[in-house]
Formats: structure tokens, C-alpha cells, sequence
């Protein structure tokens, strides 16, 4: 019983101890003899140095480790946002390729039908046939439409 009450004493002078250190900080000074002392207050009449206390114990390893996961889970997001840019971009490209492949079909075709004419075409299947002058305007009203849809900007009209 008395040496639990002795080391419950001595466990609270430490703890006073170091917390004291921790809020008024140690001095270190030399006194005229030459003798280095640590105090918890400087003397007003020497010359003191301010000690810092030792850092803290080090971060939680779990916590660091969960901030490093999200902090590469966030980096292969980002990763993963610019692949898919990369990709639309590729993707986009190859629309405004055919687009201006179609443009320039479907003015070649337009030219030809505005010629008049009695003239032979060949359908997709390989039929040659002679168009009506109704058939023809059909088809310069579709191919009009064709070249406005293809030869503009996404999302203007006009040709």
C-alpha cells in the first residue's frame, strides 16, 4: 500500500514536472563560475537560451496510413479524369475527321445533282437508275441537309 501511494506521489510530480516544462518552457544559463544551470524562469541579470521541448510522439502509423490511401486514391481519380479526357479527345477527333469526310461527299453529290439533266445514278446497290426532276429536288433537299449538318460547327446551322 505504501509504495503504490510512493509511486502514485512520484508519477504526479513528474507529470507536474513535465507539464510545467511544457508551459513555461527551460532556460539554460551560465552562472560567473562558469557552471550551466537549467531553470524553469531565467534570472533578469544573465544571459539565457530558451530550450525547446522534444517533439511529440509521432502520428498515429493507422491515420497516416489511411491519409496516404485517400491521398492515392484521389491521384488515381485525377489518373483515371485525364485518361477519359485523353479518350473523349481522341474520340472527338475522329467525329470531326468524318464529319469533314461527309462534308466533302455531300457537296461532291450536291454539285452533280444541281447539274440537271437527265442523269444515270448508281444506287447503293449497285442498280444504275435515272432520277425524276422530282426525285433529283428530293435529293438536293436531303444532301442540303446533309452538308448543313457536316460542313457547319457542332451546334450552329448553315452551310
Amino acid at each position: 500500500m505504501l509504495r503504490g501511494l510512493a509511486l502514485t506521489a512520484v508519477l504526479v510530480v513528474i507529470t507536474s514536472v513535465s507539464s510545467a516544462a511544457g508551459k513555461h518552457g527551460i532556460y539554460k544559463w551560465v552562472d560567473d563560475s562558469g557552471t550551466v544551470h537549467y531553470t524553469q524562469t531565467p534570472p533578469s541579470n544573465r544571459e539565457t537560451q530558451e530550450l525547446k521541448p522534444p517533439p511529440g510522439p509521432a502520428d498515429d502509423p493507422d491515420a497516416i496510413s489511411s491519409e496516404l490511401k485517400e491521398q492515392v486514391d484521389a491521384m488515381e481519380d485525377r489518373l483515371a479524369e485525364k485518361r477519359e479526357g485523353a479518350a473523349d479527345a481522341q474520340q472527338w477527333a475522329e467525329i470531326q475527321k468524318l464529319r469533314r469526310e461527309n462534308c466533302a461527299n455531300a457537296r461532291a453529290n450536291l454539285a452533280k445533282l444541281q447539274q440537271g439533266g437527265n442523269r444515270a445514278y448508281r444506287t447503293p446497290d449497285g442498280k444504275v437508275v435515272r432520277l425524276t426532276e422530282e426525285e433529283r429536288q428530293q435529293r438536293i433537299g436531303e444532301t442540303n441537309r446533309q452538308i448543313q449538318e457536316n460542313c457547319s460547327p457542332p451546334g450552329k446551322a448553315g452551310p
